[in-house]
């Protein structure tokens, strides 16, 4: 019989939820006030290749934060709510008049993934460094 570990909590969409304020925060924090630093003058794949580097950096960072402060094991409610919030990101393209930033559902699904997968991360090592794992 497998059995799960003490800390080991259920999902909690509390959790999730919380999860994606920490996300909206950290693009805030990183991609204002960093990328404000980093982004001068300079070519346009450059500028775009730092955004995106930035982006997952802040789910990065949003997905480690709540891997310290959740209380017991909560890996995947980061992830789930960085997919979540490209979710919301892309439903927000609806209101856009260009048409570049048009809803794609496969670029929903790239992009979802590749938050979920980012944040998964974070948030482990949040938990490796709490010692929760």
């Amino acid at each position: 019989m497998i059995t799960r570990p003490a800390s080991r909590k259920p999902f909690s969409w509390g959790w999730v939820g919380a999860a994606v304020a920490v996300f909206v925060v950290s693009e805030l924090v990183i991609g204002g006030l960093i990328g404000g630093l980093l982004l001068g003058y300079q070519s346009y794949a450059l500028e775009f290749t730092l955004q995106g580097l930035l982006h997952l950096a802040a789910f990065l960072v949003g997905g480690f934060v709540v891997g310290v402060v959740s209380p017991g094991e909560r890996i995947m409610e980061p992830a789930v709510g960085a997919a979540l919030s490209v979710v919301l990101m892309f439903a927000l393209t609806a209101f856009t008049p260009y048409p570049w930033f048009a809803f794609r559902f496969s670029r929903m699904v790239v992009g979802g993934t590749m938050a979920f997968v980012t944040a998964l991360i974070g948030a482990f090592g949040g938990e490796r460094l709490t010692g929760q794992i």
